[in-house]
């Protein structure tokens, strides 16, 4: 085992890997460092054939060195977790990985893996490391966008991007960093909006989502990964209604961020017009699919997700812990949001 990873040898993997997922370069693990401040702490292994494999992951210490947290990745920086060279993460692969994470001495490890390999991770994981369950939802690109959009995207789903035409929504598209700011804009207004439907301060919400998305992480990312990262945004009377950013990979589109104005995306159905754009550039540009994120079964987001012919992919993240820092903290958080619910009648 060697860390952190070689860039080299991590991009030689890379290149045998052509579905690997944005996420899981080492430019997207520079940006998580950059902005979070935590150290690269990536780990090259070596299976008993030959094969390499890459563990992106970032390290905190607290406390001096003494108290070390490590995840692969972040909150907000997507999934990541084994990349194996070849494309294929088997379950002895993770069995390896994680037998050698529980002997080291960082009292919490978190990995979220790609959600393509979550057979082998649950095959491969043994008793004792936690599990949460999560769902991703992705597009395949097979055939073209011609053919996405005949036979995947719902009749209603295309209905609503020719009335987003016919309102005049205009789509722009930026792989320079000009509409950042306009991004950051939408995710203050959807700060707020989701603030009001949840029922918490506008304080701590705002308080929140500036740890999480601090004002710099996209100018970052934008900066970093220069033309593999495209801001789309949506206008309505020369007004920004919505905004998403993708990450492009070998052959992986991954949306990361979206906001918007509800007011005039609601009416205009700019965010159906916003996506059809960014899922045609994403075919053109030759992948294979289009990651549209995480989201919670049933809710109205994995609705629409689902209407541009998304389908679901179960995983789970994991986490090993000598002392249950992120358990206690889930806990805390728990606490907190059920004593906001009752203040406000909804507990």
């Amino acid at each position: 085992m060697t860390s952190p990873a070689p860039v080299g040898v991590w991009q030689e993997v890379l290149a045998s890997a052509p579905q690997a997922l944005p996420t899981q370069t080492p430019e997207w693990l520079e940006c998580a460092c950059t902005v979070t401040g935590y150290e690269n702490a990536s780990r090259l292994y070596r299976t008993a054939d030959g094969r390499r494999l890459v563990l992106p992951l970032v390290r905190r210490a607290h406390l001096g060195s003494f108290v070390a947290v490590e995840s692969s990745l972040p909150v907000g920086w997507g999934a990541a977790g084994l990349l194996g060279e070849g494309g294929f993460v088997r379950p002895d692969d993770v069995r390896m990985v994680l037998a050698d994470l529980a002997g080291q001495p960082a009292v919490s490890v978190s990995l979220r893996p790609d959600p393509g390999t979550a057979e082998s991770w649950e095959l491969g994981c043994p008793a004792g490391v936690q599990r949460h369950p999560l769902m991703a939802q992705t597009l395949s690109l097979a055939g073209g966008f011609g053919e996405v959009w005949r036979t995947r995207f719902r009749g209603d789903t295309r209905n609503r991007v020719r009335r987003a035409e016919r309102a005049q929504v205009v789509v722009e598209r930026d792989d320079t960093g000009r509409l950042v700011p306009v991004l950051q804009e939408l995710y203050a207004k959807s700060v707020d909006r989701w603030a009001r439907q949840d029922g918490v301060p506008l304080a701590l919400a705002r308080w929140r989502a500036a740890r999480l998305e601090p004002p710099g992480k996209l100018r970052t990312v934008a900066a970093v990964l220069g033309p593999r990262c495209r801001i789309y945004a949506a206008f309505v009377g020369g007004r920004p209604a919505a905004a998403i950013a993708v990450l492009f990979g070998q052959t992986v589109a991954a949306m990361w961020r979206g906001a918007m104005d509800e007011e005039l995306a609601g009416p205009t159905y700019a965010n159906y017009l916003l996506h059809r754009t960014a899922i045609e550039e994403a075919a053109e540009a030759g992948c294979v699919s289009y990651h549209l994120g995480d989201s919670a079964p049933g809710s109205p987001l994995a609705l629409f997700k689902s209407r541009f012919g998304a389908v679901e992919q179960h995983y789970a993240s994991y986490r090993i812990e000598r002392i249950p820092v992120a358990s206690l903290a889930g806990r805390a958080r728990h606490r907190v949001s059920s004593v906001l619910r009752r203040v406000r009648g909804r507990g």
